[in-house]
């Protein structure tokens, strides 16, 4: 019998396996077929060791068949074994013959009657060849034995991490199923271990046949995916990655590599694997491709994937919002450009409970950090939001869930949570992330690197004092937050416009806050109450600027029930209060509010409200209540003053210095403050300044020593900042360059008084032509005394009409008029005094100059009139 095959397999250098042509619907036969009439030493196995030269002799034989085409000839079969002995033929040589040449085979005793079949002369004078030559197995016995491990000696683990990550030349000596075979590793020692390796990352069907008290299974594609991987490496020399110990630590995970390419990718891509969760992540090279490739075939929907179905997205399954709280470390509610909120958790991700005690909270294992992790990173931003999944109603969610990848930019929050060990992944074959892979991957690195729950250290717990307990326990916590200036805090809940409960991580404490100064509308508790109006519009407002936002806060008083009452600065410049009340959500409280040294930002910010017509002052008349507070009959008398302009803060809103005894008596003082630092600049010991304390101040400008009012103390540079009472400038400087004031130098009145221009809206710095308009004003009035015509006083800030004598003696031309004359400041026609007869000359100046700036298309009026909206008529 003869015929033409591939050779499988080489088991020894005189046996083969040979695989006929595979044919439709069914797998190729295959026929183990002896080499006749030589003898080539036999491999060992676990219960005895090589002959000499065996693996050699295989090594060549196996490099010289596997996976070639070769013609054969059966000689005879024997009777009790079935085997087979014959020839093979490749390029029409006797591969036999090969083998004798090249002395990996010895010439077996030929039987006379067989003689006449073989070519004798030619095999003993190939075995003569090569034993000259000490060829193969005729050479040194000593040279021919290898060291062969059949099973691991000592623990996988340290096997593993010994060897981890380098790529160890292999060859797979037996297929099992298509992701699982056997390999003979060469070692770096020259030693060879055979191991069962699993190919990381995905799963073929199983065949389980043969053993013992098991029941045989062949999953569908079982057999096919077999046969695809030994075509492709059986008795292939490959490169194999070990990268993890299976579960019953026997065996292996870890990748193979191939010049032909990555067996893995194409069992997957084929249809004949599917993409395992469990070793994933552990994949080198990291898990995509795979991924690509199983998407591939679900596609084409081959093989094992010949029923998938695609899952539906849905319409708005992708969008951008902005994120306005953090529920807990795994569940977020954000809130879309038209204002809908919705709820959205993070898919996969399983963040830490909380469990509560009697008295306080203790937070077990790293829940506060988990959302706290999100709170930084999340509040106030703007995300991109995939949904990937909808959890069904269930007794934990009574309503459907929607979980979803959160990027802020690139950066998928999720995976970052869990890289930090702040969360677990959990494992599902239906619902799942679009990076699911990554989140294994995170996973897997965060449990390697014994971060967060993954440390062996005890989790963290927290226990919060409750500052506002009772009203008591506020009164001994109150001394404390008031020496200490501005303190951070954590916005944790806002229960009104108003009223908050905060978090001071520093101090371990939480508390209650109360917005001084003001007065903010209710909102209802229940759903039985009515909320006041214009409440819950505050509640809004409030909540979408600060909810879990980092704040500062300055505690002044305490209410009844224990509440700090204090002003709170988001982006430690912006007055909460302040804006509440510029948006008419809320209303001035004038007891409170004139004890507060925040005083004028407060009314100034009622007065734009008012302005404005916002929101609960939309249908009162500004002016109509102007004219009830000012009587109209009395004449105006007006305050005549000499002052120089010492700060310019806007173009618009300065400090000025009243020319009168006290200026001379502040150039003296500053003579004798000199003087004593120079003889003493240094502070005592322990010395902290308060907040709101006159204290002496080196200006950093200068180097020379003023008084100073302090701001705020800013902790974290160990530095303050300071507002020059006798000038009006501030800055922030070290705690190095103020001293306490000596008390013979605060007897002097503070020189620097506040001030704006009457009648007319001059723009902020940061608005267009704010720094022109601010720029025009410090040409008109640096180093010269002006005349200052006191309008009115509101809350220790003057409202000035300057003139500057030099330059005119005409007294209806002020420097205010001549702002607007160059189209850098508007008329204020809702200021109030503005519509007393005695004050009509100067406002129809104004409006004169305004009219000239207008025609001319100068600077506020470039595009046009700015002003159309106003209604000047009743000027």
């Amino acid at each position: 019998m003869s015929g033409k095959a591939t050779v499988k397999s080489v088991l020894s250098a005189d046996m083969v396996v040979l695989s006929g042509r595979p044919r439709p619907g069914s797998l190729p036969a295959t026929r183990t077929l002896g080499l006749n009439y030589i003898q080539a030493p036999k491999l060992g196995n676990k219960d005895r060791p090589d002959e000499p030269f065996a693996f050699a002799a295989r090594n060549f034989l196996r490099k010289l068949l596997v996976g070639k085409e070769v013609m054969f000839r059966v000689d005879y079969t024997v009777p009790n074994s079935g085997r087979e002995y014959g020839a093979i033929f490749l390029n029409q040589e006797n591969v036999a013959h090969t083998l004798v040449r090249e002395g990996w085979a010895d010439v077996r005793e030929i039987r006379t009657s067989d003689a006449e079949n073989v070519d004798v002369e030619a095999l003993y004078s190939y075995k003569a060849e090569a034993q000259a030559a000490k060829r193969g197995i005729w050479a040194d016995n000593e040279s021919g034995l290898r060291k062969a491990h059949y099973n691991l000696e000592g623990d996988a683990e340290e096997f593993l991490q010994k060897y981890k990550g380098q790529q160890l030349t292999a060859i797979i000596e037996n297929i099992r199923d298509g992701s699982t075979v056997r390999v003979c590793l060469t070692l770096p020692n020259g030693e060879y271990q055979y191991i069962t390796l699993m190919i990381s990352g995905i799963r073929a069907p199983i065949i389980r046949q043969g053993i013992a008290n098991t029941e045989d299974l062949v999953e569908p594609f079982a057999e096919e995916a077999k046969h695809f991987v030994e075509t492709r490496l059986l008795q292939r020399e490959v490169r194999v990655i070990l990268e993890m110990v299976g579960q019953s630590g026997n065996n292996f995970f870890g990748s193979i590599l191939h010049p032909a390419g990555n067996i893995a990718e194409a069992l997957v891509s084929t249809g004949l694997a599917k993409v395992a969760d469990w070793s994933i992540t552990h994949v080198t090279g990291g898990p995509t491709a795979l991924r690509e490739a199983e998407r591939k075939a679900q596609a084409q929907k081959i093989r094992l994937w010949q029923d998938h179905v695609a899952k539906a997205k849905g319409q708005d399954h992708e969008f951008d919002s902005t994120v306005v709280r953090v529920m807990t470390g795994d569940t977020i509610i954000v809130r879309g450009i038209k204002g809908q909120e919705r709820k959205v958790r993070l898919s996969n991700i399983k963040a830490p409970t909380r469990l509560a005690q009697q008295r306080g909270v203790e937070i077990a294992s790293y829940d506060y950090e988990a959302k706290e992790f999100l709170r930084k990173r999340l509040i106030g931003k703007n995300v991109h939001i995939t949904i990937d999944y909808v959890k069904p109603p269930s007794d934990q969610f009574p309503e459907p869930t929607e979980c979803a990848t959160v990027k802020v930019g690139e950066i998928n929050v999720g995976e970052q949570l869990v890289l930090k060990g702040l969360a677990d992944v959990i494992k599902s074959r239906d619902d799942r992330s679009q990076y699911y892979d990554q989140l294994l991957v995170a996973e897997a690195k965060a449990k390697e690197e014994g971060k967060g729950k993954h440390s062996a250290k005890e989790p963290p717990k927290y226990k919060w004092s409750d500052a506002s307990e009772n009203a008591a326990k506020a009164k001994q916590f109150l001394p404390f937050f008031q020496r200490g200036g501005r303190t951070s805090a954590i916005v944790e809940y806002v229960a009104n416009g108003s009223r908050f409960k905060l978090i001071i991580p520093k101090e371990n404490c939480k508390m209650t806050f109360v917005l001084g100064g003001l007065r903010c509308p209710r909102v209802a508790r229940n759903a039985g109450e009515k909320s006041e109006p214009f409440g819950a519009e505050a509640l809004d407002f409030i909540s979408r600027r600060c909810q879990q936002r980092e704040v500062e806060i300055e505690a002044e008083s305490l209410d009844k029930t224990g509440g700090f009452i204090g002003t709170m600065w988001l982006n430690k410049t912006e007055n909460v209060a302040a804006q509440l009340l510029e948006e008419g959500l809320a209303t001035i409280h004038n007891y409170s509010a004139d004890q507060s040294k925040y005083s004028n930002q407060l009314y100034a910010a009622e007065r734009a409200a008012k302005e404005d017509r916002k929101n609960m002052w939309a249908n009162i008349d500004p002016n109509a209540v102007a004219e009830e507070e000012v009587d109209t009959t009395k004449p105006i008398k007006k305050e005549y003053l000499d002052v120089v302009v010492s700060e310019i803060v806007s173009g618009g809103h300065f400090y000025v210095q009243i020319i009168n005894q006290n200026i001379q008596g502040l150039e003296k003082m500053m003579s004798e403050l000199g003087i004593h630092h120079k003889q003493s600049s240094k502070a005592p010991e322990n010395w902290k300044p308060r907040v709101n304390e006159i204290v002496s101040a080196k200006f950093t400008e200068d180097g020379e020593w003023y008084r100073a009012k302090v701001i705020r103390n800013v902790a974290e540079s160990k530095s303050v900042e300071v507002i020059y009472v006798d000038y009006g400038n501030s800055e922030t400087i070290p705690l190095s360059r103020v001293c306490p004031l000596p008390s013979q130098f605060s007897s002097l009145p503070q020189q620097a008084q506040e001030a704006v221009l009457s009648f007319v809206k001059v723009p902020e710095l940061k608005d267009d032509y704010g720094v022109e308009a601010s720029n025009r004003f410090r040409d008109m009035v640096s180093g010269r005394q002006l005349v200052g015509v006191v309008e009115q006083r509101e809350h220790n800030v003057m409202h000035l009409t300057l003139y500057d004598p030099a330059i005119s003696e005409d007294p209806d031309r002020s420097l205010n008029a001549e702002l607007v004359r160059d189209g850098l400041a508007t008329i204020n026609n809702k200021t109030r005094y503005a519509r007393h007869p005695g004050n009509q000359n100067l406002v129809s100046k104004l409006q004169e100059s305004m009219a000239l700036a207008k025609r001319e298309r100068l600077n506020l009026f470039e595009y046009g009139d700015i002003t159309a909206d106003d209604d000047d008529s009743r000027y």
